[in-house]
């Protein structure tokens, strides 16, 4: 709000959420006030579509491309529309009055009549365009992303080795037979024969 501190505006949005029903027309308040929140929600979701057009460019004042397909139209050049989308990031979504500064000062455009005599309103509309391009294309480099991911995954898990189970029976012949004798009774078995074996040779 114009003219009113954080702190002001704060403590009035604080009574006007305990006492809104109070007023006689608030749900036609309530309603401007909801889309006033998605207009600037709206603005958010642009800005960041934008941004993450021109993080994938090095310099994109000078290298970003635009998949036109069907809507590239006759009247604005790439140039142009580089321009605009690269001064929509730096000014803010809506600033179209300082769009139309902004081509009228640079040299970029010194001779370029058609876009320096564009109404703010005409900007407007070629950067709402572009910028429904700009959505489809991060779209589908998402969808990219996500099945390169994907089928990095399927491959990982196809090249990894299987575990074999080990056989039962391999188990079994790995494992001497004692025959259901304990180790200690085998040892009193043999003490047994050999006492046995020296009382015969005593005889």
């Amino acid at each position: 709000m114009e003219g009113k501190t954080e702190e002001e505006v704060e403590r009035y949005a604080n009574v006007f959420k305990e006492r809104y029903k109070e007023l006689n027309d608030y749900d036609r308040i309530v309603k401007n006030i909801e889309r006033g929140e998605a207009r600037i929600s709206r603005k958010d979701e642009i800005m960041k579509a934008i941004g993450k057009k021109l993080d994938r460019y090095k310099n994109p004042w000078l290298e970003l491309k635009i998949q036109y397909g069907q809507n590239k139209g006759k009247l604005y050049n790439e140039e142009c529309d580089r321009f605009m989308l690269c001064m929509v990031h730096k000014l803010g979504y809506g600033n179209w009055d300082e769009l139309k500064a902004a081509f009228r000062m640079s040299p970029l455009f010194r001779f370029d009549w058609f876009v320096k005599s564009r109404t703010s309103n005409e900007l407007a509309r070629r950067c709402d365009t572009l910028i429904r391009l700009v959505e489809r294309e991060n779209q589908e480099v998402d969808e990219r992303e996500r099945q390169a991911r994907k089928d990095k995954k399927q491959l990982a898990k196809s090249m990894a080795p299987a575990k074999r189970p080990v056989s039962k029976s391999l188990v079994t012949e790995s494992t001497p037979s004692t025959g259901g004798m304990s180790a200690k009774k085998r040892k009193q078995s043999s003490m047994d024969d050999f006492l046995n074996s020296q009382g015969k040779k005593r005889r």
